[in-house]
């Protein structure tokens, strides 16, 4: 039996968008760019940084350390999704 393949850098963006699209902006995915501000903006707030993190951890089975939680980190989907490559 052989190991799932590794998810690829557009699918687990476009994972990342869904989730915060639907848990933050009643389902709205238009003007979540990679590079949108998401803490900064006031699109997630600091509680929902640890829901961010809770979907990535079980979604992709990455690990998230506390250190990992910062603002360079947390605050696009490109840095989110940088994040789970590192850790896959």
């Amino acid at each position: 039996m052989s190991a799932d393949p590794l998810p690829t850098r557009d699918s687990i963006l476009t994972q990342i968008r869904a989730f915060v699209a639907q848990w933050f902006r009643d389902g709205r995915e238009e003007g979540l760019g990679e590079d949108t501000p998401l803490v900064t903006s006031g699109i997630v707030d600091s509680a929902g940084v640890l829901e961010v993190v809770e979907f990535l951890e079980s979604r992709f089975g990455v690990q998230v350390s506390d250190q990992d939680v910062s603002l360079r980190n947390c605050n696009t989907l490109r840095a989110l999704t940088a994040l789970v490559e590192a850790r896959l």
